[in-house]
């Protein structure tokens, strides 16, 4: 019960909200899902304001067109939202990632009252005691956080990103609104089996809530700060950690020029096809080296400075690939360049990302139409973009669930070959995996690899072996005393619960009603009062009134929620 008022007092509180989203869906055509949303959180809509039919451009766009214009209106949580889903093409396919992608976060600045404010707050004093001189006027602005520029007292020119105040009550708002739409989209069935609305939104929310704490961002930074110390392509901006906190991060002023500002660059006299290359490296160099990478790697977060350094900005999302993932994309690596389907389906069963009902045959069969499209093609001339998406393409139908992470490294090189192709036409990323894959060959084949391979088996079975009479012992010995458990998970079973809480509490109500009934019936047949006040009739008739009311209520949420 105590669940079931408290959700009533949240929908309540969110109903301004609802009723917005509401309205934006149906302004795009999605009437239906807007009609299951106002049922199912029983909201009522409403008439005033809404459109009674869509425009006729809006009636002519593409359904990905409409989501994305939807997200835009909903505002910059949704908008965080679509960038999200934009990284996930394993998710959604090929047009939806591609209007996702367009998704602006433009809002209006903080006032600069407000900003001085908020640095007093988290850096203990206003901006002109800190500094020698500070810029109230951003040079930069999103949903999150904006960036000013300032002067230490040493004279050293730095940029501050403060995060908006409000903004992560806000967006805790946002996300609770988030997370009840996506559990009734999953309960309707209004998406394809392949995409879990409520695992996407939990996602969703680990990631922004990682965005909004610059003292993570900072950590980030100031690990690319010690992964790339001493290459001379790269310059990853100095942290202050001095001025820094969870809401304000303050790095060194970057003087550069936007990749994708070619003529600029170009009047400059740098080397679009080296910067290209660079670009290129620094990604590659990250997932293949490190295992933990710039996430999105577009034209917007980087700045060129002198002789073709690339200076990469916002390091709020990264990525880290485990030591399953690396093993997987050695495999899926090493398929390509040999072109086997059976080598990449053994890595996809060894990272136990494949579904119980995939068909191996036809995955297998899939797989290999995909490789030999490009197997008669020279390295250097695979459309490395088209094959992923192809691949892709294979991951949504057959339903494999690779780890976020290698996911978004996947996107991340597919962002990276756009960026740099833009900049040098004639540019292939397949040439700059190319001294990866040959590295990855010769270490397949090599003695130490084996001999450490040997070493670990022989270790694994000598540590089983001594363990067996052991854990034997313990299975017999819990037999003997009853205590031996079997967990079962059933994937509907949190449905199964919610139903029963649901009709536990209708039969709570229906016996309360039957004795209402009971006991009025018996009171207004008696004659006489309680305390000399209320007569013993009365107190009858208002049982009977409170069972009605009761009765009523139950029989509307009876027919408002289908179930009769």
């Amino acid at each position: 019960m105590t669940g079931l008022f408290s959700g009533i007092r949240r929908r309540v509180a969110h109903l301004r909200r609802y009723r917005h989203i509401m309205a934006v869906l149906m302004k795009y055509g999605f009437e239906e899902v807007a009609g299951i949303l106002a049922r199912r959180l029983k909201v009522g809509i409403g008439s005033k304001g809404l459109p009674t039919a869509y425009s006729q451009e809006i009636a002519q766009a593409s359904l990905a067109r409409r989501v994305r214009l939807a997200m835009e209106e909903l505002g910059p949580t949704f908008i965080k939202l679509g960038q999200l889903l934009s990284t996930r093409p394993d998710l959604l396919p090929t047009p939806y990632i591609e209007e996702l992608e367009r998704l602006q976060d433009q809002v209006t600045p903080e006032k600069s009252e407000v900003i001085r404010h908020e640095i007093r707050r988290q850096l203990g004093a206003y901006p002109e005691e800190l500094f020698a001189w500070f810029s109230p006027e951003p040079i930069a602005a999103a949903s999150i956080a904006q960036v000013h520029r300032a002067r230490t007292k040493e004279g050293q020119e730095v940029v501050l990103k403060i995060r908006r105040p409000g903004i992560v009550k806000t967006l805790r708002t946002e996300l609770e609104i988030l997370e009840d739409i996506a559990v009734l989209i999953k309960k309707q069935r209004l998406t394809p089996e392949t995409l879990d609305p409520v695992r996407m939104v939990r996602e969703f929310s680990e990631a922004v809530s990682k965005e909004v704490d610059l003292a993570n961002e900072r950590r980030n930074q100031l690990r690319f700060i010690r992964n790339f110390e001493g290459d001379p392509t790269i310059h990853v901006p100095r942290v202050f950690e001095s001025y820094c906190s969870e809401g304000i991060l303050t790095m060194e002023y970057i003087q550069g020029i936007k990749p994708n500002e070619i003529e600029r660059l170009k009047q400059a006299g740098l080397d679009t096809k080296e910067i290209a290359r660079r670009g290129a490296d620094f990604v590659i160099k990250q997932v293949f080296e490190f295992g933990f990478f710039h996430t999105d790697p577009h034209p917007g977060n980087f700045l060129v400075m002198e002789d073709n350094v690339l200076a990469p900005l916002d390091y709020g999302q990264v990525g880290r690939l485990t030591r399953n993932d690396q093993q997987l994309l050695r495999y899926l690596v090493m398929a390509i360049v040999d072109v086997d389907a059976e080598k990449i389906i053994v890595g996809l069963e060894r990272a136990e990302v494949l579904d119980d009902e995939t068909d191996v045959t036809e995955l297998t069969r899939d797989i290999e139409d995909v490789l030999s499209n490009y197997a008669h093609l020279p390295i250097r001339d695979i459309p490395f973009r088209e094959a992923l998406s192809r691949v892709f393409d294979i991951i949504r139908r057959h339903r494999i669930a690779p780890p976020r992470d290698f996911t978004l490294m996947l996107k991340c090189l597919m962002t990276i070959e756009s960026f740099a192709k833009d900049l040098d036409r004639d540019f292939q990323i397949i040439e700059q995996l190319k001294p990866y894959a040959r590295r990855f060959a010769f270490e397949e084949i090599s003695p130490r690899r084996m001999l450490r391979q040997m070493r670990s088996a022989v270790r694994n079975a000598g540590e089983l072996t001594a363990r067996l009479p052991e854990d034997a012992s313990a299975i017999i010995t819990k037999f003997r005393r009853g205590r031996f458990k079997i967990h079962i998970h059933h994937e509907h079973l949190e449905e199964l619960v919610q139903t029963l809480d649901s009709s536990s509490n209708r039969l709570a109500f229906s016996i309360i009603i039957a004795a209402l009934l009971i006991g009025s019936s018996m009171l207004v047949a008696q004659e006489g009062t309680v305390l000399g006040v209320v007569r013993l009739e009365t107190l009858g008739i208002i049982g009977y009134l409170t069972a009605t009311f009761i009765g009523i209520w139950l029989v509307v949420s009876l027919i408002r929620s289908r179930r009769l």
